[in-house]
């Protein structure tokens, strides 16, 4: 991960100008030039527009940097846990999950892998599964439960805990809710419907892109969210609609959850590095992770 990258577009977008970007983090403004042009070549879109001199994002420098800052946040919690840990002298294990697909982490798991290894720390990282790949690849984080389509991944190991259904998610007051429960869901309906859809970069989106791709309309896109119970809370009241695993329905009091016409399946594993050492209290969250699954 190219974390320097990111503080340079970050910071240009901060300072408007590639010369005080520059001069703010003391390096030329040709090296900041060149990284910015790697950048909108790869992406295939332009982060910035010169207006009366200054630097200003495109809707497309605008997601990236909200992505660039949570990506930075991410790393250097992960940096200060490291600290913490080598000041402490205890172990530890670095664990990315979504909460979503794990609500009952903290209160199951956590307090039965405490009695097992109470020297054992686990730090746990909210992320998604482009996050945690990176991350496991990388060599960043220990452990980490995604959800995927794919059977399998050339530098992961994926154990299966159970397979998911991505759902159309409605206010238990809509009025589609009656004809969608006797006659299923006809998305056409939905066509002047604020939707709350995950973050760009996240796996549930490229998900929800693959759904709207069969509407023949453009969906309203009221905001993008990283967190799904959030997600699940604004559909509660009544501010949109949205796609959420089944798995959050049991703490989606006032709201509905729908098949799609085609399901969308796709699984939730537990991924970590072929080439890690698989040590006692790794195998043993492992072990509690399968045990606590849902059936």
């Amino acid at each position: 991960m190219n974390t320097q990258t990111l503080e340079y577009i970050i910071a240009i977008a901060e300072e408007k100008s590639i010369s005080r970007a520059a001069d703010r983090l003391l390096v030329s403004q040709p090296a900041i030039s060149r990284q910015l042009k790697r950048v909108e070549e790869r992406l295939g879109t332009k982060l910035f527009l010169r207006e009366r001199g200054e630097m200003i994002l495109t809707d497309a420098g605008k997601i990236y940097v909200n992505g660039a800052r949570s990506v930075q946040s991410i790393y250097e919690h992960a940096l200060e846990e490291i600290r913490k840990l080598e000041q402490s002298g205890k172990r530890q294990i670095t664990f990315i999950y979504n909460n979503a697909l794990l609500p009952d982490f903290s209160v199951d798991i956590l307090s039965e892998f405490r009695k097992l290894h109470p020297n054992t720390r686990i730090s746990t990282i909210d992320g998604n599964a482009s996050i945690a790949k990176d991350y496991l690849s990388n060599g960043m984080a220990d452990l980490a439960v995604i959800a995927t389509r794919e059977a399998s991944h050339t530098m992961l190991e994926f154990m299966p805990l159970r397979d998911e259904e991505l759902m159309l998610a409605l206010p238990a007051s809509h009025p589609a809710v009656s004809s969608f429960e006797k006659h299923g869901v006809d998305l056409s309906l939905l066509r002047d419907e604020p939707f709350i859809l995950n973050q760009q970069n996240s796996y549930f989106r490229s998900l929800e892109r693959e759904i709207l791709s069969h509407c023949s309309f453009t969906p309203d896109v009221l905001c993008e969210i990283r967190d799904l119970n959030a997600s699940s809370n604004m559909v509660t009241n009544g501010k949109g609609i949205a796609f959420l695993p089944r798995s959050v329905y049991d703490h989606a009091e006032g709201c509905h959850l729908f098949s799609l016409p085609e399901p969308m399946i796709f699984h939730v594993v537990i991924a970590y590095s072929k080439g890690i050492i698989l040590t006692g209290p790794i195998r043993d969250l492992i072990m509690l992770l399968l045990k606590n699954a849902p059936q």
